[in-house]
């Protein structure tokens, strides 16, 4: 695991804000988390939204931050735990793709991203992942290949500036293409060196 931008956490450092990335892989969140430098991460409650399945093969996840997501008829009602922990002063990180990619194409950002950040107006920190897919298996997490010391086997994990969604757009801006806008921010960080 390498990891670039670490320092841009400075910039917020005692302040609430969402992380958002690109989903490769199985393990995503806990590299992500992986990340964070380790005195930001001491200060940091994060919270991150799993599929329940995930509950039920890996029950530890629920002491490692996550929680489920139940989808339901609309957004607001979806996003009913993610608002309770943002007004107990948690913080996020969410993956505005809503599931993993495959492929070099990344699906198309949920709006789910652009909602909360006009509700709340937190600082957004761009975080990109790179080879995180090597630890997928056809059904789950391939357990061999996180722990081969095959090269092949090498993550990514750079860390852009925190940015605020008004820097994009506003209030009046469609819910999708702000939430397009924002997750722009994370593929510009795959194409620096």
């Amino acid at each position: 695991l390498k990891v670039f931008g670490g320092d841009n956490f400075k910039s917020i450092s005692g302040k609430q804000f969402f992380v958002i990335a690109n989903h490769k892989g199985l393990l995503d969140a806990f590299l992500v988390s992986a990340s964070i430098p380790f005195s930001v991460f001491l200060k940091t409650d994060f919270r991150y939204m799993m599929k329940p399945a995930w509950f039920k093969s890996y029950p530890i996840v629920k002491y490692l931050g996550a929680y489920q997501l139940f989808k339901k008829d609309n957004l607001k009602k979806t996003l009913v735990d993610t608002e309770k922990y943002l007004k107990g002063n948690k913080h996020l990180l969410i993956f505005p793709e809503g599931g993993i990619s495959k492929g070099k194409k990344r699906k198309k950002a949920k709006r789910g991203i652009a909602y909360l950040s006009k509700k709340y107006n937190l600082p957004i920190v761009p975080v990109f992942l790179k080879g995180s897919e090597c630890v997928n298996g056809g059904r789950g997490i391939d357990w061999k290949r996180i722990f081969s010391r095959n090269k092949k086997n090498k993550v990514i994990v750079r860390i852009g500036k925190p940015f605020f969604y008004t820097e994009l757009g506003d209030k009046e801006m469609n819910d999708f293409d702000l939430a397009e806008k924002i997750m722009q921010k994370v593929d510009e960080l795959e194409l620096k060196k």
